[in-house]
């Protein structure tokens, strides 16, 4: 919830109180704005930055959009649920509320979206939610209530509930990346026009040589979709020249370096080159559908564009007899290039901290984890080389 100022202004200076009378709503309000204004600067006239400008603001900000967003959805179904409950304000909140609700999102019957509602009304029986659901439905309650309780807005402390609550919550499983099929047939496939037909029209052929970049950066690079999509025009060329690394901001707004290699320079410069050189500023995938052209590509399309791809060359495969490798190929999503990456790299013999580094985890333990199955693989290695033999 922001404060305005007699002007009519957005004041960012002002920081609004919470008090026991507060409606939830209005309190989760308050709480998402200072989520989106955590980093950044106090300045006057946001509304009137230029690209650059703004550009630069983001990166200043603590939390990306999406996390936002996804803490705004479990505050709003928490919210939805203490209503029933005849919890309308923060004093209303009990002790024990946040551990009932944790335990009745661990129920088959209970589910709090729009979807799950139709599912009942049919008569259908609902679907568990998973542990990462639950946990990401649950997670953001804490800070919120950290924040609430910092007002003295709470009959009770929020620190209590936190050991009772990892108690409620169900394990997570070990996070292991899934084994990717073999990518380096697949990054080729809009490299070239598959009839005479796929070129005919200028729309057309950047339609091609744009799916072949994202395809070959993608590949190149292990980047995250999200990442890849993020780019600008600027980030990747300098005077008409693609360069061999570009600046991302990833998960916690890490900044971290994509490395472009030779396949993924050339497929970038015959895009460009197509595009006539679009100005530094300029999103580098550009959405060229007749309603939405001159827009960034968004994440839906970015795995339609692989999908598509995979699809087609796992039809390919299973006339070829392989229908095991057909099977992985239309599971492919644009993260497995990043595990293909990942585990390219480890089976070369790279140290798994440059890995890390290469893939831009948190720390090597994630990457430790993702991959435990490389590991495994590694000590069956090790195992039959070294182990003595029975004498015969």
């Amino acid at each position: 919830m922001s404060t305005y100022n007699e002007s009519g202004k957005r004041d960012v200076r002002a920081v609004p109180t919470l008090e026991a009378c507060t409606p939830l709503e209005q309190a989760i309000a308050i709480w998402t704005a200072r989520l989106e204004s955590a980093g950044l600067d106090e300045i006057e006239g946001e509304d009137d930055l230029d690209h650059e400008e703004q550009r630069r603001r983001e990166e200043q900000r603590h939390h990306a959009q999406r996390t936002i967003e996804s803490y705004q959805l479990a505050l709003t179904l928490f919210t939805r649920w203490a209503a029933r409950q005849g919890r309308s304000c923060l004093g209303d909140l009990q002790l024990d509320d946040l551990l009932a609700y944790a335990r009745l999102l661990r129920r088959r019957s209970y589910n709090l979206s729009q979807r799950a509602q139709q599912v009942h009304e049919a008569g259908q029986e609902l679907e568990r939610l998973s542990p990462r659901t639950i946990h990401a439905y649950v997670r953001p309650l804490l800070g919120f209530l950290a924040l609430v309780d910092s007002f003295g807005a709470l009959s009770f402390r929020a620190a209590a509930i936190h050991a009772e609550i990892k108690r409620a919550l169900p394990r997570l499983p070990e996070p292991v990346a899934p084994t990717p099929p073999d990518l380096r047939r697949l990054v080729t496939h809009y490299d070239k026009p598959k009839t005479e037909a796929d070129d005919r029209t200028e729309r057309l052929l950047l339609i091609r040589l744009r799916n072949a970049a994202l395809l070959h950066l993608l590949f190149s690079s292990g980047a995250r979709i999200s990442e890849a999509l993020s780019l600008d025009v600027g980030d990747v060329c300098r005077d008409r020249r693609i360069l061999q690394q570009a600046k991302v901001y990833g998960k916690g707004r890490r900044e971290g370096t994509l490395f472009i290699r030779r396949s993924a320079e050339r497929a970038l410069q015959r895009y460009l080159e197509a595009r006539s050189w679009p100005q530094a500023k300029t999103a580098l995938f550009e959405s060229l559908d007749r309603r939405t052209a001159g827009m960034r590509l968004n994440r839906v399309s970015g795995w339609r564009i692989v999908h598509a791809a995979a699809e087609a060359l796992a039809n390919q495969v299973v006339l070829e007899g392989k229908l095991d490798e057909a099977e992985l190929l239309r599971t492919t999503s644009p993260h497995s290039f990043r595990h293909f990456v990942g585990y390219h790299l480890l089976n070369e013999g790279v140290a798994l901290a440059e890995v890390s580094q290469i893939l831009r985890h948190r720390n090597v333990e994630v990457t430790r984890s993702y991959y435990a199955s490389y590991r495994d693989v590694q000590l069956q290695e090790v195992h039959d080389q070294f182990s003595a033999d029975p004498l015969e």
